[in-house]
């Protein structure tokens, strides 16, 4: 895989991105599933690095869940082959996992009209 060229969307890697309904506040239970759904699409509508990455944001409602898994064809990668995966494309994981989660807080203000 050269990174000059498109990728299909089987060589993509999937980031599920679990946000936990307690971020949202006190009553996030209540905006959980909607909050997911409006910053699936913000992240889909962005440019973020979207020629290599298939960005999936859902509830938190399992604490035994980690927050952030890697997939390639439905297949579970380990942070090693991440972090082997990303550096194709320049990306580092650590950098790639605090925009996500500063991105994330941006959309609960944009969520709530804040």
């Amino acid at each position: 895989m050269t990174v000059n060229n498109a990728i299909s969307e089987n060589q993509k890697i999937t980031v599920i991105f679990r946000v936990e309904p307690g971020s949202l506040g006190p009553s996030g239970a209540e905006y959980i599933e909607d909050f997911c759904n409006f910053a699936q699409q913000q992240l889909q509508s962005s440019s973020y690095c979207q020629e290599y990455i298939i960005w999936c944001i859902e509830p938190r409602l399992d604490k035994k869940l980690v927050e952030m898994e890697f997939h390639i064809a439905s297949k579970r990668l380990p942070r090693d082959k991440v972090k082997q995966y990303l550096n194709l494309f320049g990306e580092n994981l650590a950098a790639l996992e605090e925009q996500l989660e500063n991105n994330i807080e941006i959309m609960i203000d944009q969520y709530f009209g804040r």
